[in-house]
Parts: C-alpha cells; sequence; structure tokens
C-alpha cells in the first residue's frame, strides 16, 4: 500500500474488485462500508490501530497564513534604508558595511584592460576588439593625468586619485565605457539571451513530438528589442503575461504584443495526447510554474496535487490561478495528424497568406505528382521482383547468414537479380527461421540439400498464392497458401525493396523523379512560414471559478475556487483586485506583478541582474524565494535596490549603471588567503568572483578573434518551418549548427542541443532557470580541440595572424586579440618554444616549409582559444 494515497495502493485494487486478475477475499468482495474505511485508514497514512503515535501525527498540516507572511521574501519592501556615507555608490557602503563586520576588506581596483573586458563580456557577450581597448586605457591614461595635474595645483590629493595609477581605469572612462556598450545592438543579444534563459525558450517542442516552433524567433527578437530599447521591466512583464488584452496604438505594437505572449506558450507539451482535457490542465500546470519561478522566485507548481509542503501555498491558490489560465486558450485548433498544436495568432494581411496558401497548394501538388511516380515505379520494381521471388530464394541459398552487398552483387549478377533485393531476402531470412512458409528452406539450409529440391515446392506455391485474393495479415489460422499471399505482399518481408528503391529504377524513370523531387524541394525551400507567432489568447469561456482538481486529478473535482493570487502576498498586499468578467485576468496578474509595492517581483529581478553581473545573487537561491531558499547575504541592499528600481522607471540599464559603477563591481579578483579563509564563498564580495565564460560567449569570442563572426541582428534562423518534425525516422537532427552568425541564433532543440552547449552547461530549455552551472570537465577541452568549429577558428586566426609582418608583431596581436592585453616577456618566450616544437613534430609529416610554418601558427591559435585566460573573465 501507499500510505495516503488509496488509488496507488495494489491493497485497495484489491478489496475494490476492479481488476479481474487482482480480487481479495477471493470468495466474494468485501461489503462497501468496510472497503470504504480501509480506503479511509490508507488516506490518513494506514496508521497501525496498535500504535496511540499514529493517530497524533496522522492529522494534516494546516497552513497559517499570516504566520508564513513573516517570511523575509513576502514582507513588504523596506525603502527606508538610510545611507550613513558619502560614498559615490550606495552599493559600496551596505557591502563595506557587510565586509567590516566580518574583518575583511575589499580588493585593490581592477586594472583598466581587465576593466573593459569584464565589463565588454558582461554587457555584449563578446571581447573587446584591440582597437577599443586602446582606447579605454588611453581616456584612463588621459583622465588620470589630468587629475594628477589638478591634485597637484591643489597640493591636495583625494584617496580617489591617489588609487589612481598609468593602469587604473578612470570613472569618467568607465562611463563613457557602459554608455556605449548600453547603446550596442548587441548589449540586447547578450541580455535577452539571460531572459531566454528565464523564459525557457527554445525552437522546438521536444517531449514526445519534437516539432519546430518554427515562429517561437519572433519571441526572442522581441526580447533583443525590449533589453535594447530599455523597455521598463514592468511593462516588459505586463507585454508577456497580457499584451494581447492591452489596447495598443498601432499594427507594429499590436504585434509585438502578440509575440511577446509566446512567453507562456514557449513550454514543452505533449502533444500527442488524447486526453485533451489532461493536456489542458498540463499546459496550465506549466504556465503557473513558469510565472512563480519567473517573476516572483515561487515553486507555484507544487501546489497541483495538495498544499505545498513547505511555502504558504495551499491548493486553493494554485487553482485560483488555474482559472485565470483555463480561460486563456494556449493549444490551437489545428492538428497534425492526431496531434495538437500550440496556438499562433496572424500577423500579416489577408494578401500575405492568400500567396502563401497559393504556394502551399502548388507545393502539395507538387508531393502530390512526386508520390505518383515513386508508386509507380515501385509498383513496376514490386511487380518484378514477385514474378523472380523462387530466383531470390534459390540464390539466397548461396550466400552466408550475414552478407555484404559486395558478396550479394555476383551471386545476383548470375541469377540476374538485383543485389539490394537479394540481400534484403536474405537478411530477412536469418531473422525469421519460424515462419512456416519457408520451412522448406530453412531445412534446405540445415540439411545441406540443392536449391533444386525445393524450386519444384515454391514454383507450386506461389503460382497458388497468386491466384487468390490478397490477404490482409498472415495468421496461424490461415492456410499455407494465403500465409504465401501475404508473405509476396509484405513490403517489409523477403522481397522487401531497399529504403532508397530510386536506385533500381530505368535510367529514364529515375531522372524524372529526380527532377520532381528537386522542383519540389525548390518549392519547399522558398517557402516561407505563415505570418503568424507563437501567442495565446482569451478563451471563448472565462471562468469566474475552477473546482480543486483532488490530487491534481481533472476527473475528480473538489469544491470551486474563485480566480485570485496567493492569499500569503495578498496578506502583504492588503489589496483586493476585481477582475473583468468578461477577461481572463491575465492583465489584472500582470499589474497585481507589476505593482511597486508587490514584495517579490522588483526582488527577484534585481537579484537576477546581480546575479547576472557577479555570477552569485544576493539571494543565491535565484529562482527560489521560498522556505527551502536562501535568506539573503545583504538583505538591506536588496530592499534597496529593489525600491531604487522600481523608484526610477523599472530600468534594467540603469540599474547596469549603478551596479558596474560600484566600487564592488570594479575590483579586482585578487584573493587574499586571509581573507578567503574567513569567507572562502566569498558571499561578501571582499574580491571580484572570477567565472568561466558561458557555452555562447565561449563560441562566440572563438569566432569573433578569427574574424569571422557574423554580427547579424534577429531574424528566423531554424532551418525548418513552423510544425515541421525536426528529425526524420532514422533520427537524423534536420537542423544546422554551421552557421558563423551569435549562438543565440543557433536552433535551440530540446532533447538534442548542440555539442558545444551541452558540454559547456547550457540549461535544460524545458525549465526556468535563472543561474546556469558552471562545470569544469575534461570533455569541454577534447571538444575545443578536435571541434570543427575550433579548428577552422584556428585556421582563420592563424592567417590573420600571419597578415602581420614579423614574428614579434604577430604574438603581439595575438594577445591583443585573445586577451584584450599586451603580451609580457613571458608570454613572447613560450610562444616562441611552442612554435619551434611544432614545426620540428610536423617536420617528419609535413617537408614544405611555408605549410609546416602555417600548420603551426594553427596550433597556437587553437592553444590560445583555449587557454584558461581566454575561457575565463577576471
Amino acid at each position: 500500500l501507499v500510505a495516503g494515497d488509496p488509488d496507488k495502493s495494489r491493497l485497495i485494487e484489491a478489496v475494490r474488485y476492479h481488476n479481474q486478475d487482482t480480487q481479495m477475499p477471493p470468495k466474494g468482495a468485501l461489503p462497501a462500508s468496510e472497503v470504504k474505511l480501509l480506503e479511509e485508514w490508507v488516506k490518513i497514512g494506514a496508521p497501525d490501530p496498535r500504535s496511540e503515535v499514529a493517530s497524533k501525527t496522522s492529522a494534516p498540516r494546516i497552513i497559517d497564513i499570516a504566520a508564513g507572511a513573516q517570511h523575509w521574501a513576502f514582507r513588504p519592501i523596506q525603502a527606508n534604508a538610510k545611507l550613513k556615507s558619502q560614498a559615490a555608490n550606495p552599493i559600496d557602503e551596505f557591502i563595506t558595511a557587510k565586509l567590516s563586520a566580518n574583518g575583511l576588506t575589499r580588493a585593490p581596483p581592477a586594472d583598466a584592460r581587465t576593466l573593459i573586458r569584464r565589463i565588454t563580456f558582461d554587457l555584449t557577450g563578446l571581447p573587446p576588439t584591440p582597437e577599443e581597448a586602446e582606447a579605454f586605457v588611453a581616456e584612463c591614461e588621459k583622465e588620470s593625468a589630468k587629475s594628477s595635474v589638478l591634485s597637484a595645483q591643489s597640493k591636495t590629493l583625494s584617496t580617489e586619485h591617489s588609487a589612481l595609477s598609468t593602469n587604473a581605469a578612470t570613472p569618467k572612462a568607465i562611463a563613457s565605457l557602459i554608455d556605449r556598450l548600453l547603446a550596442s545592438p548587441h548589449y540586447g543579444e547578450k541580455w535577452g539571451r539571460h531572459w531566454l534563459d528565464v523564459a525557457r525558450y527554445a525552437d522546438s517542442n521536444g517531449l514526445d513530438e519534437n516539432i519546430a516552433l518554427g515562429t517561437a524567433w519572433r519571441y526572442r527578437d522581441f526580447v533583443v528589442q525590449a533589453f535594447n530599447t530599455d523597455m521598463p521591466f514592468d511593462q516588459f512583464l505586463t507585454e508577456q503575461l497580457a499584451g494581447d488584452l492591452l489596447e495598443s496604438p498601432d499594427l507594429a505594437t499590436r504585434h509585438r504584443r502578440m509575440s511577446a505572449t509566446a512567453f507562456l506558450n514557449l513550454g514543452a507539451k505533449v502533444l500527442a495526447e488524447p486526453d485533451k482535457d489532461k493536456l489542458t490542465m498540463d499546459v496550465i500546470d506549466e504556465q503557473i510554474d513558469v510565472v512563480g519561478r519567473a517573476f516572483m522566485g515561487l515553486t507555484l507548481g507544487c501546489a497541483r496535487c495538495h498544499d505545498h509542503k513547505f511555502d504558504p501555498i495551499p491548493q486553493d491558490d494554485y487553482y485560483a490561478l488555474a482559472a485565470i489560465f483555463k480561460s486563456t486558450s494556449t493549444i490551437g485548433r489545428d492538428r497534425i495528424g492526431a496531434l495538437s498544436t500550440a496556438y499562433e495568432a496572424p500577423l500579416g494581411d489577408f494578401e500575405a497568406f492568400a500567396s502563401i496558401k497559393s504556394a502551399e497548394r502548388i507545393l502539395n501538388e507538387q508531393k502530390v505528382a512526386v508520390s505518383k511516380a515513386q508508386a509507380a515505379a515501385n509498383a513496376l520494381l514490386t511487380d518484378e521482383v514477385r514474378r523472380d521471388a523462387v530466383s531470390y530464394l534459390i540464390a539466397a541459398t548461396e550466400l552466408p547468414q550475414a552478407p555484404t552487398l559486395s558478396q550479394a552483387k555476383p551471386i545476383a549478377e548470375k541469377h540476374h537479380l538485383r543485389a539490394q533485393v537479394l540481400l534484403n531476402c536474405r537478411v530477412w531470412l536469418a531473422a525469421n527461421e519460424d515462419h512456416p512458409v519457408f520451412e522448406p528452406w530453412q531445412k534446405a539450409m540445415r540439411e545441406n540439400r540443392t536449391a533444386e529440391d525445393i524450386r519444384g515446392h515454391y514454383l507450386l506455391l506461389f503460382a497458388q498464392a497468386k491466384k487468390i485474393a490478397p490477404v490482409s495479415k498472415a495468421k496461424s489460422s490461415h492456410s499455407i497458401i494465403e500465409q504465401a499471399r501475404a508473405a509476396l505482399d509484405d513490403a517489409k518481408g523477403f522481397l522487401a525493396l531497399p529504403p532508397e528503391p530510386i536506385v533500381l529504377y530505368p535510367a529514364d524513370v529515375a531522372q524524372n523523379v529526380r527532377r520532381l523531387q528537386d522542383l519540389m524541394l525548390a518549392t519547399e525551400n522558398g517557402l516561407p512560414d505563415l505570418p503568424t507567432t507563437l501567442a495565446v489568447h482569451d478563451a471563448a469561456t472565462i471562468l469566474k471559478d475552477l473546482p480543486v482538481h483532488i490530487r491534481g486529478n481533472h476527473l475528480a473535482l473538489g469544491k470551486p475556487v474563485s480566480r485570485g493570487f496567493p492569499q500569503v502576498i495578498q496578506a502583504s498586499l492588503k489589496t483586493n483586485v476585481k477582475f473583468k468578467p468578461d477577461q481572463s485576468g491575465r492583465l489584472e496578474l500582470a499589474r497585481w506583478l507589476a505593482s511597486a509595492t508587490h514584495p517579490l517581483t522588483s526582488r527577484v529581478i534585481v537579484n537576477r541582474v546581480w546575479t547576472w553581473h557577479f555570477n552569485q545573487g544576493l539571494v543565491p537561491t535565484v529562482d527560489n524565494f521560498g522556505l527551502l531558499g536562501q535568506a539573503p547575504t545583504h538583505p538591506e541592499l536588496l530592499d534597496f535596490l529593489a525600491h531604487w528600481f522600481s523608484s526610477n522607471g523599472w530600468s534594467i540599464k540603469e540599474l547596469h549603471r549603478l551596479i558596474l559603477t560600484s566600487q564592488t563591481y570594479l575590483q579586482s579578483s585578487t584573493i587574499l588567503s586571509s581573507q578567503s579563509q574567513i569567507d572562502p564563498e566569498n558571499k561578501f564580495l571582499h574580491h571580484f568572483p572570477l567565472r568561466r565564460l558561458q557555452a555562447e560567449e565561449i563560441r562566440d569570442a572563438i569566432l569573433h578573434v578569427a574574424g569571422s563572426l557574423d554580427t547579424t541582428i534577429g531574424g528566423k534562423t531554424i532551418p525548418r518551418r513552423n510544425r515541421e518534425f525536426v528529425f526524420n525516422h532514422t533520427s537524423k537532427d534536420f537542423t544546422s549548427y554551421g552557421s558563423t552568425r551569435r549562438a543565440l541564433y543557433l536552433p535551440i532543440i530540446r532533447n538534442n542541443l548542440y555539442d558545444l552547449f551541452q558540454q559547456f552547461d547550457y540549461p535544460d530549455p524545458s525549465t526556468s532557470t535563472g543561474l546556469r552551472n558552471s562545470t569544469v570537465v575534461s570533455p569541454q577541452a577534447l571538444l575545443l580541440m578536435n571541434s570543427g568549429l575550433a579548428l577552422d577558428a584556428a585556421a582563420t586566426f592563424a592567417q590573420r595572424l600571419l597578415q602581420q609582418p614579423d614574428f614579434d608583431t604577430r604574438l603581439r596581436s595575438a594577445c591583443r586579440l585573445a586577451f584584450a592585453r599586451e603580451a609580457t616577456e613571458s608570454d613572447l618566450r613560450r610562444a616562441r618554444d611552442f612554435l619551434t616544437t611544432a614545426e620540428a613534430a610536423l617536420a617528419s609529416t609535413e617537408p614544405d616549409p611555408t605549410k609546416r610554418e602555417h600548420q603551426s601558427w594553427n596550433l597556437l591559435a587553437q592553444a590560445l582559444m583555449m587557454s584558461s585566460e581566454f575561457i575565463y573573465l577576471r
């Protein structure tokens, strides 16, 4: 039995007498009243009635909303933090206070070259060019010199100016750098990618039917544009949850907002689910889960089947939200055979739809023409091999049990047969030794009899079989003649044609089929998707309430629950929300979340931004602010930033400026052993955290330093039409990863991620993720040693270096490109040694000195791109 769950308990299954194979007691069912007693006993935990403790421990947990509201994350944001010092940046006051309280000090400022690489990667996901690095250093030196002169004239050297040196960054240069990078279109690509992790973005459905989400890219481009234009986060949130319900001033805005609602429709779905009501509730569950994690840092999905085990979220709260999402249509009316499809909203005008529909009709006609030509040719082949059925059996006796095509060819030529069919015939016979029709053939093979001993038998049997009507399926009860007829007609049987039968067509027939195929492929490749976007919209029926689904079962309904929001947060807000009777309630939900007084929304997003800058959050569990999550390391700073953010227009770019100009961010990664002993995890930020570049940054940086990165912005990039299957019957992935565009635009295929992404900790695209893992494992190095991407980029990088006039210039250029710094004498010496060793190793296999030099530089370029300094960010 399963304590607490009668439906999963085999004991209860037995006494209910529903299963004919498991009925207890065996001579007759128990009275219904006694079965009910047993069910109730299991429900309360199946306590041992001989134990007095059992009844005391079986009482259900009662959620105390008022007590739960005292959890730090549910309390109102404290906006009255008073700054005590005159620090240039308020962040530093909070950080310094924690450092001092723990006997720690901040690391010295990072040098200018470290900072331009750090900030450029941080804001754009790309390395700085040598020209950008030199310009920044020059500006810092100019400002530093000016400050020194002013200080000497006044004979007053401030603490800030005393820290400046020839390699230090200056506040003005840093501010100018930040402004330039925030204005770059690559900023939105980098920071949009962060949000796409949270939004579980993918270009395919995944799960049971991995079809292409061919219009998901519109949501991706919406996110990139939103970050580039610094869309206020409250508006960003609202458009994703309820963009279709907002009044739009023009068609372009309307289309953008429809695309934004794909946030709710990007989740993986079991499209083949026959129970459509269950599919609906599964989709709603996924939507509630992602909204809870993304905007509130709560695991609301845990309350589908029962009250939340840890957080003060009763099951009623789940179904209050579910009523909102059940009033929302996510699954479309279209079908792919028996498969459901996600809803897509039209974007184009009537002419655009008509033009594409006309092209689709032409394509369908061409597909029919190809099918007819193939069917006619296959029918002729099938008739031919059936006429020669006995000859195939005779020839098969001359082949071994597991032959190859080269072994089958001479035998086939001798008997004037098709080698591919003969090969299939022998393999099939070896795999179907117990088939009654071929028992005489198998016996002849075992007893080493001659082929002529069975010729007469099969000539007579097949002649009789061809005279009777086709048989749908051979069964043991059929006569041997009927089974022979079924064997002759079986397209996958002993006379099966090869997978690509076109190789057996007459030359003129094959030429015609290929012509039709080429015409069809040309039409298909030139056919755009319908102008639609993945989206949601309000359902025809708007629910005011939804029954609780007992144990999450949509067939077991309990008391109805009105639309609403989690009570523990409502207790903090002390507000009443009125829902429009003719709308789903998503707009009210979005505005409730986007309230400046909401205790979670601004806390969660500023913590995300902080995490993406420092690779660790003020709240370490970035996706869980509930009772199982960790408390903030700097609660006053978290609340200060949350209040500051909502009070400053919810501007992500202004938040960047605040964080990136703090001494906390601008400090070096220098670690003092004494400090690491006090704070080994660096949770108080006594130095800037070293971090490995993310998968996309590594790939893009490799192409960037090679000079081959395509920086085109936006547009469709998955090479599959909308709703096409990503894989064919052989599990071949039809998508491609050879593009030189930024990694943001590579296909994200659920269940089959790009290998470089998999190795470098790309998150599960079916799950909302706020902070990626960062592992260091040997397959990462092996991939960079052997992948086509790295080898091609290394050759291009080397060619770029070889254009420089002399040895030292090449090496210095390599360091500027790869590391954004000047080469040291140690760098130059080690590179020379490397090249000397490489050329010596290649001498035995490459006599041409010019080619040998190029290969040596290829190896050096690859070594630089595999180095820790290249892959890590100080």
